[in-house]
């Protein structure tokens, strides 16, 4: 089975805290530099803290959990140049979603490009759903303020069904400079306000010295 297969739930998770060893934030927007040693997205109201880092296998987040949700769990997501859920092990569960369609086709991001296939999802390499409809497409560039931080994004939407077979559409923020995205709008996310799960503050990670 293919580890390189995209997609699935979008990366968003809340966490009320990250242990960073050997490293500190820096009181910097976040660049394409920065990625290569991570940032910290935070979301004020829920609060929420999510790493996002760079490894040899694409952008890893790690989350946490708290109290609050009454669930506690380590969980790390690889994702598709910072786009979509290409890999998720968590909880026990090794979820891996592989598509019939690279998802590299999907890039370059241009407005108006469409990427479609049909996904087989698996867990612990046991398939359990299999030819499920995903569709991308890439929408108008804007520009998007997170705390002090301004960047050029791409909206992009996702369509696909939930495994009661209903219509699932999720419209990402996504920052080509970060390769990640920024703001998710849908009814399925862990949410703000109205459906929109944005955050407020983004850190720049450094290593100690």
């Amino acid at each position: 089975m293919k580890r390189s297969g995209v997609i699935g739930k979008l990366f968003w998770g809340l966490c009320a805290s990250v242990y960073l060893s050997g490293a500190a934030f820096a009181q910097v927007c976040p660049t394409d530099d920065t990625m290569k040693t991570g940032m910290v997205m935070i979301n004020n109201q829920i609060p929420a803290r999510l790493l996002v880092r760079l490894d040899d296998h694409g952008q890893v987040t790690e989350l946490h959990l708290d109290e609050r949700y009454v669930v506690v769990r380590d969980q790390i997501h690889v994702h598709e140049r910072g786009l979509f859920l290409s890999y998720e092990r968590g909880a026990h569960i090794n979820r891996t979603y592989v598509p019939d369609v690279p998802f590299s086709e999907f890039f370059p991001l241009e407005v108006g490009k469409v990427w479609s296939a049909s996904v087989n999802v698996f867990e612990n390499e046991v398939l359990v759903r299999s030819d499920v409809p995903y569709t991308f497409s890439v929408g108008e560039p804007n520009r998007l303020q997170v705390g002090r931080c301004a960047y050029d994004v791409l909206e992009i939407t996702m369509e696909t069904v939930t495994t009661e077979g209903k219509p699932l559409t999720t419209k990402y923020s996504y920052s080509p400079e970060l390769g990640t995205i920024l703001k998710g709008e849908g009814e399925h996310l862990w949410t703000s306000e109205n459906g929109v799960m944005q955050f407020d503050e983004l850190w720049a990670v450094r290593k100690a010295s």
